[in-house]
């Protein structure tokens, strides 16, 4: 598990994003040292894109409901 600072994710969220994808590690994001955030990889049979609800996906701000 790696962790990384709220500075770090900030500055390079799209690198940690692909990290995560390529490794499926779960990366801990820490605020002054604490750990706050656990970032992991979902699989798309975990969640459902509802576009049904106001907004809607093209809008990008699709929903995510849990299965």
């Amino acid at each position: 598990m790696k962790f990384i600072t709220v500075s770090e994710l900030r500055a390079n969220a799209t690198k940690v994003v692909a990290e995560i994808e390529s490794t499926k590690e779960e990366v801990i994001i820490t605020k002054n040292g604490k750990p706050v955030v656990l970032i992991r990889l979902i699989e798309a049979k975990e969640f459902k894109l509802d576009t049904s609800m106001k907004g809607g996906k093209e809008n990008g701000k699709g929903n995510l409901q849990k299965r």
